[in-house]
């Protein structure tokens, strides 16, 4: 039996629900799996829930099958060979031989139906989207049986239940993507699991069950999203999201090396930052934690000493901005003339002939003349924009009432998000000049009535420079400073000693060292 000594903190048992949830890159091979356990098996709760994705690259690789048999590719049968002898390998690294041929057995008939599913496809050359995501969920099956069946053999006084997510949550499609239906998915929680269950629960991510019984996906960042729904079905004080991270970044530390985890932030924050690129949660994972309060903690399974971000209602007064981040290969598209001043109704013209070509608008900017409209739209679809709204308004055009549509290439979208922006002066004048005293031009601005953000689209080439700039602006990179005492007599010595004294509380309270 391994030794698992991965405790942070000791965790007091309580009879309420903790959820943590563990990403493909935590569950990438059998040391990672035992990474997991030992985290686990770190926290004493009376009831535990754990949500599991796919092996790292599985889930690519499954979806990458049903891409071989549309085409006819007779390669799909060696590829899943492939991904059968590498869940083998790592059973087999983990489980006793009895244990081993349970879960062995299981994979081999998940592998007939894959394999029906796939000759399926490649009989007809098609791939509906029912049948990937019967492929693609077999990953998040797999991760958790494995684990829910090593956790049974290591701990066996933790009394591990597998709890198949397609027995319990019960989604609808709708245009915004699959809708939960809470009455029905909590009824089946409550049959899944009943009030009076004490141990681990392992629960499959990314898949659920429509109304019919059959089974589909959440989509990309499914498994967090997962997470969050199992948290709100069993009421949970907290949501504990495991990555290969150690939180939430003030910026990406690829490109602004001097970025720092922020400790705490709020809902609306992290919504923000996750919306705008920060990659380590999805804005759709917070729907049902920000419903129903509960916290959300990411944390670095490779680093478990790490306390990580905690996301919940409110969060301490701290700096005015709490990140900086950027999305780019954008493009603009501007509208101008002096036709579409005091006109109702423009700009949903425009905006509807966006929505009838499936083009999603990122940013949004009017000068008060109502002489131009600026939309900011990923740079795949940009021609496909201009073309619309050219035919929307090709009277006006014709006309002369509206000049021109045009289409500036290879834009970023820069963003300074925060709660504490909200009614300090002075904001937009720092994240501006330090952009200016940077050499870098803005092409168009943005900032919601909430205060929480603001926006600036500027060349891409610039978007590097631009982060590294107004993180700097903002002190959420370290600064040197050197202070020069005069005269270090009885005075001078006194405020050295209370500045040394006061070190600690400096460095807590005001990030100085």
């Amino acid at each position: 039996m391994h030794r698992f000594a991965y405790r942070t903190e000791r965790n007091v048992a309580e009879k309420g629900w903790k959820i943590h949830k563990f990403g493909g890159s935590s569950l990438a091979d059998a040391a990672c799996f035992r990474r997991v356990l030992g985290i686990v098996l770190s926290y004493e709760e009376q009831r535990l829930g754990v949500v599991v994705s796919a092996m790292g690259g599985m889930t690519d690789a499954l979806i990458n099958l049903a891409q071989l048999a549309e085409q006819d590719d007779a390669s799909f049968k060696a590829a899943l060979q492939a991904i059968g002898e590498r869940y083998a390998e790592t059973a087999r690294a983990l489980l006793k031989p009895d244990n081993l041929v349970e879960i062995l057995d299981a994979w081999s008939n998940d592998a007939d139906d894959v394999g029906d599913v796939l000759t399926a496809i490649a009989l007809v050359r098609s791939a509906p989207k029912r049948s990937r995501d019967v492929i693609a969920g077999y990953g998040e099956i797999w991760s958790a049986r494995l684990l829910a069946a090593y956790l049974a053999q290591e701990a066996p006084n933790r009394a591990g239940r597998w709890v198949d997510a397609r027995s319990v949550i019960t989604v609808r499609e709708a245009e915004l993507g699959p809708t939960v239906l809470w009455d029905v998915s909590q009824k089946k929680m409550d049959v899944a699991l009943p009030v009076d269950f004490v141990g681990v629960a392992v629960f499959t991510g990314f898949i659920a069950a429509d109304e019919d019984g059959l089974q589909t996906t959440l989509g990309r960042n499914g498994s967090d999203h997962s997470a969050a729904i199992f948290a709100a079905l069993t009421k949970a004080s907290e949501l504990t999201i495991w990555t290969d991270v150690d939180g939430v970044m003030s910026a990406d530390p690829n490109r602004v090396p001097e970025a720092q985890v922020i400790g705490r932030l709020t809902y609306s924050e992290a919504m923000e930052l996750a919306y705008f690129g920060a990659k380590v949660i999805h804005p759709q994972t917070l729907g049902p934690a920000v419903k129903n309060g509960i916290p959300v903690v990411i944390r670095n399974s490779f680093n478990p000493s790490h306390p990580g971000s905690r996301i919940e209602a409110s969060s301490v007064p701290a700096d005015n901005i709490k990140g900086i981040t950027a999305v780019g290969g954008m493009a603009l598209v501007n509208l101008e003339g002096s036709g579409m001043i005091g006109v109702p109704g423009t700009a949903d013209r425009l905006f509807a002939s966006l929505k009838g070509a499936g083009v999603s608008v990122t940013l949004i900017s009017q000068a008060s003349s109502e002489h131009s409209i600026c939309i900011a739209v990923p740079q795949d679809v940009a021609e496909r924009a201009r073309m619309v709204i050219t035919e929307a308004f090709a009277e006006e055009l014709q006309n002369g009432q509206i000049q021109s549509v045009d289409i500036t290439d290879g834009q970023s979208i820069v963003a300074v998000v925060g709660d504490g922006m909200a009614g300090t002066p002075g904001i937009a004048a720092r994240f501006f000049g330090s952009l200016a005293r940077a050499g870098i031009n803005i092409r168009a601005i943005a900032q919601g009535s909430s205060e929480r953000n603001i926006s600036a689209v500027v060349d891409s080439a610039d978007a590097v420079k631009a982060l590294r700039a107004a993180h700097s602006g903002f002190y959420l990179s370290a600064k040197t400073l050197s202070i020069g005492l005069i005269g270090p007599g009885a005075v001078g010595t006194a405020l050295l000693r209370q500045i040394d004294k006061q070190r600690e509380k400096l460095a807590k309270n005001f990030n100085i060292d």
